[in-house]
């Protein structure tokens, strides 16, 4: 039996197929989200609506138990969807770059300009679920409004040297006793570099270790 060799013709095949097949399932994946986006969106329409017309203060939450019963829905579940389009109930505002679960971090942050400015910062630097809430948590939201910065850097537009650095930097998932070399310290945060990076924030890059660069004046 002939065995087909793993050369760089079959190497390069294997992963321009598997770039594809990649790249179809995100999109798939993307799909269905946005589609559950939508419908939880529509959900809570209709149960606003159905309170409204009831006309009875009582009556929102004796019908959420009862639909979260008979949908076999958590009830927390059927709230946090009421929540999402109370928070979102213009269409035009509901972004198709943000997941579903996105959205159920967004709305529990009561002030417009800050949901927005996590929106914002979400889409442009491609923050997954939980990076969002790593940057809740570190009320990146406040840091940069100590500085005065609320609106989001364009391309075309470069941000300030103080518009990038922060005031303060949250090193805590760097463990190193209190008397530690330089080197231990370099080898902490390639070890993290990751977290690094995002704690750096957006537009910095690790090009590798101890890296020469050359700044023209």
């Amino acid at each position: 039996m002939y065995t087909l060799p793993r050369n760089p013709l079959y190497t390069l095949l294997r992963i321009q197929l598997y770039t594809l097949l990649r790249n179809t399932q995100t999109k798939a994946y993307k799909a269905v989200d946005n589609i559950k986006v939508q419908t939880y969106r529509q959900v809570g329409e209709r149960n606003v609506r159905h309170e409204i017309q009831s006309q009875r203060a009582d009556y929102g939450q004796q019908v959420i138990k009862l639909l979260a019963t008979d949908l076999d829905l958590p009830e927390r579940t059927m709230y946090r969807i009421l929540k999402f389009y109370k928070t979102y109930p213009i269409l035009t505002t509901v972004l198709s770059e943000l997941t579903c679960s996105h959205y159920l971090e967004l709305i529990d942050i009561e002030k417009q300009d800050e949901r927005q400015f996590y929106e914002v910062f979400a889409v442009k630097e491609s923050w997954s679920v939980r990076v969002l809430q790593e940057k809740i948590k570190l009320n990146e939201y406040i840091n940069f409004k100590d500085k005065g910065i609320t609106t989001k850097f364009t391309n075309q537009q470069l941000p300030k040297p103080d518009e990038v650095f922060k005031n303060t930097y949250n090193w805590n998932f760097i463990k190193l006793d209190e008397k530690h070399s330089e080197m231990e310290l370099e080898n902490a945060l390639l070890h993290n570099i990751q977290n690094v990076l995002l704690e750096f924030g957006n537009g910095f890059a690790f090009l590798g270790r101890q890296q020469k660069i050359n700044i023209n004046n």
